[in-house]
């Protein structure tokens, strides 16, 4: 099959799918910083991410992580053609609610435009790199359950 003919829009699926289990998953832990109010929920919030090793590890990882995707993101809005405005709003979406909401919606516009203005750049994957796809799928699945599950454990 050429790239043109292949489908591509079960990956605009997918992340949809991804962004819905990034807002779960994230905004399943909001019940314990609301009652706080903005400032001091913040507050409350970056004190605990900041408590141990383990979450500045990954505090450290995700945020290098974020701003390597965000600048690519830029370059790619501009790429194809996706407005300024769009960009802007995935970047303060992400910075507001979370980027692993929006980054999964910017994705799927990516797709759709792709698939839009240069089909043969459409790609999706395929033989072995569906075991990492199943992998991180699962991960990502697990921690968004394990998530909503310490709503019903507090």
């Amino acid at each position: 099959m050429t790239p043109a003919a292949r489908d591509t829009r079960w990956l605009d699926a997918l992340f949809i799918v991804l962004a819905v289990l990034g807002l779960v998953g994230t905004n399943a832990q909001l019940p314990a910083y609301l009652p706080l109010g903005p400032v001091g929920g913040t507050i409350q919030f970056w004190s605990e991410a900041l408590s141990s090793p383990a979450s500045i590890f990954l505090v450290a990882d995700i945020l290098v992580l974020g701003a390597v995707i965000l600048v690519w993101m830029f370059g790619e809005c501009r790429r194809l053609g996706i407005g300024a405005g769009w960009a802007w709003f995935y970047f303060i979406g992400s910075l507001l609610i979370g980027i692993s909401f929006f980054v999964p919606l910017f994705m799927a516009h990516r797709q759709r435009r792709i698939r839009a203005i240069v089909p043969a750049e459409q790609a999706v994957p395929e033989g072995s790199d569906l075991l990492a796809l199943v992998i991180a799928l699962g991960l990502a699945a697990a921690a968004v359950a394990y998530s909503v599950s310490r709503l019903f454990s507090a």
